[in-house]
């Protein structure tokens, strides 16, 4: 499957997933606040680094090497099955932890123990929950993009589904509880998907592969640097503006972050879905880099295009995703537009360093601008207001592209 058919998939998935998104975020908006929409961004981003804990990280290396096997029978099943052993032994820990420190969770999350059982029913189901992000990668490694977009899709509507219920009925609770209960269905779906297809997927012991488990380790480690610095990175800058302003200034700076999530989606669903696998199965230099130049006349346009549109009609999309409360945000566009496109630009050439399992280069960079993302945006913050998150966002991708550029130019290019 090449680009353009991807991309013609995974933007009906992200188109789903965006008017889904932007359900939950206007009620969320309407019923709670910008404190919601804050402290909803609090819940994601633990619950992320917890569910990238549970899988063992190993998703990226699932794609990667099924992709690579797909020619292989035999191979293929001893991946798979080691993706779930892994997945159900890492799942064990991680909910037991869950569960005896859910008070804990909410008090560093919210400032209060009151949320304490969002993280016990997220403890309870965190295999689940895990199972379900490694069912997709085999899908996407495969190349069974239909089944993974039809998969994606209807985990966004139940998920919309059940926040309005969860937010109408129970407030603030029931939003971050819905996230859990859609996962439950989600995961019986896919058990239906992978029965149809004739996939055996249980873990089971006797199906342990040491060689594949050292496989998967080599991106294993790549995922955990990037998986948890990432929402790491957001409850820090996010705690930051709370403690130095309010919890409502946190809400703008969420808002407008996760605009970005949402309008960038399909690009990176177009990166995981179509460049993982293929820039992982192509060995020649030549071919490598007229796929690098195909990413970039292809995507960044459409990028820029996008950015450009959001940042014009600002004022439309505040009032048709949020609420009149939320017009503080306004300046907060047009630097994080900004850093958007040099993200995308950075990402096309970052993820070469996956598919070619530069582990070590991939990990220092990817701290290196963490933390200076992090030392940015508090220095910035107090010097500028909360505005200076997203200027330290801009600054910081593009220097992060310009060294992707000289590293890849270097290797590959």
């Amino acid at each position: 499957m090449n680009l353009i058919k991807t991309s013609f998939y995974t933007s009906i998935s992200t188109a789903i997933t965006f008017l889904s998104g932007f359900i939950v975020i206007k009620v969320v908006a309407v019923k709670i606040g910008p404190e919601g929409i804050a402290f909803v961004g609090q819940f994601q981003n633990t619950t992320a680094i917890l569910t990238l804990l549970a899988t063992g990280a190993i998703t990226m290396g699932v794609i990667k090497y099924l992709a690579q096997h797909k020619a292989e029978p035999l191979k293929i099943q001893k991946i798979i099955h080691s993706a779930f052993l892994i997945s159900f032994f890492c799942s064990i820990m991680i909910s037991i932890i869950v569960l005896s420190s859910s008070h804990y969770l909410s008090k560093a999350a919210f400032k209060t123990t009151d949320y304490w059982l969002v993280y016990f029913l997220f403890g309870l189901f965190v295999m689940l929950i895990s199972f379900n992000t490694l069912f997709l990668a085999i899908l996407n490694g495969l190349k069974e993009i239909k089944k993974y977009t039809i998969v994606n899709i209807s985990a966004s509507l139940i998920g919309v589904s059940f926040t309005l219920l969860g937010a109408f009925y129970f407030g603030l609770i029931g939003v971050l509880i819905s996230s859990t209960a859609s996962g439950i269905v989600v995961f019986l779906m896919n058990i239906f998907i992978f029965k149809k297809l004739g996939i055996s997927w249980k873990p089971r012991i006797s199906n342990w592969d040491k060689r594949v488990f050292k496989m998967l380790l080599a991106f294993s480690v790549m995922a955990l640097v990037s998986g948890f610095i990432a929402p790491a990175i957001q409850i820090l800058i996010r705690d930051k503006i709370i403690l130095r302003f309010s919890a409502t200034e946190a809400g703008y700076w969420q808002a407008v972050t996760k605009i970005s999530d949402y309008y960038l989606g399909f690009i990176t669903s177009v990166l995981a879905v179509y460049y993982m696998p293929r820039l992982s199965e192509i060995q020649d230099r030549h071919e490598l880099k007229k796929e690098i130049k195909s990413g970039y006349k292809f995507i960044l346009p459409i990028v820029g295009l996008i950015a450009f549109s959001i940042w014009i009609f600002k004022d439309l999309i505040i009032h048709l995703l949020f609420t009149p409360a939320f017009l503080p945000m306004r300046p907060l566009f047009a630097y994080q537009l900004m850093g958007d496109f040099f993200k995308i630009g950075s990402w096309l050439l970052a993820y070469l360093m996956i598919a070619k399992a530069m582990t070590k280069t991939f990990i220092i960079t990817e701290i290196f601008f963490s933390l200076s993302y992090v030392v940015l945006s508090y220095i910035f913050l107090d010097k500028f207001g909360i505005i200076g998150a997203t200027y330290s966002f801009c600054i910081n991708y593009a220097i992060y592209w310009i060294v992707m550029f000289v590293i890849m130019k270097k290797r590959f290019l």
